[in-house]
């Protein structure tokens, strides 16, 4: 190769290289801006957590405990879901109380307030294509219970007068101290007491039976 030829190729050379390298200056200052950004990101926010600490170090603790709980929480939901559900059978009074649906269970027994009026005998009729009858509370528990459930609806109840004597419908006589207003044959579930009326008046009906065993 002659030195004119060696000259050239040098020139070249040094003219690819020197583009190479400022090719190469390129490329590495894309990666380095990033990284100084992100460097500089880095110590500004520890710089920052650093002087919040030294000024309110129990605040910043809490602050620190809340996330780390809020982490740990949000972990927990997370793994929650992901695990597989096992399907079941929702609760039902039924099976609950030994009751039907819309029937209230208490000692045993379980009660239904109509929202249908009727004569005190329809009343017994209804009930008892429900299995049961009108409804007989003979303690004073039940009755407050009765009491507090009726809201300000009058029901018939299981109690009427034969005679001087007032009965529940099964032949057992009337012994609560609770009083019965009135002198008529029927009685029903008024503003906690009971009163008497004609049987053939119409209103709401208070059905009973004894719970299903469960």
């Amino acid at each position: 190769m002659s030195q004119e030829q060696g000259a050239v190729y040098s020139t070249q050379r040094g003219a690819g290289c020197e583009q190479e390298e400022s090719e190469f200056c390129s490329i590495h200052q894309v990666v380095k801006e990033p990284l100084e950004i992100r460097s500089a990101t880095g110590n500004t926010l520890r710089r920052f957590l650093g002087e919040q600490f030294r000024s309110h170090p129990v605040g910043t603790a809490v602050l620190i405990l809340l996330l780390l709980v809020l982490v740990l929480a949000l972990g927990v939901a997370l793994a929650v879901r992901a695990a597989p559900q096992v399907p079941g059978t929702p609760a039902t009074p039924q099976c609950v109380l030994g009751c039907p649906f819309d029937w209230v269970g208490h000692k045993g027994f379980c009660y239904y307030f109509s929202r249908d009026y009727s004569t005190w005998e329809q009343g017994q009729e209804r009930c008892s294509k429900f299995n049961a009858s009108l409804a007989i509370a003979k303690d004073e528990e039940s009755m407050d219970l009765l009491f507090h459930l009726r809201g300000n609806g009058d029901f018939w109840l299981g109690l009427r007068r034969r005679g001087e004597r007032l009965q529940w419908g099964d032949g057992s006589s009337y012994s609560s101290r609770v009083p019965v207003f009135g002198n008529s044959e029927c009685v029903y579930l008024a503003d906690e007491r009971f009163r008497s009326e004609n049987c053939s008046n119409e209103r709401p009906y208070l059905c009973s039976k004894a719970q299903a065993p469960l």
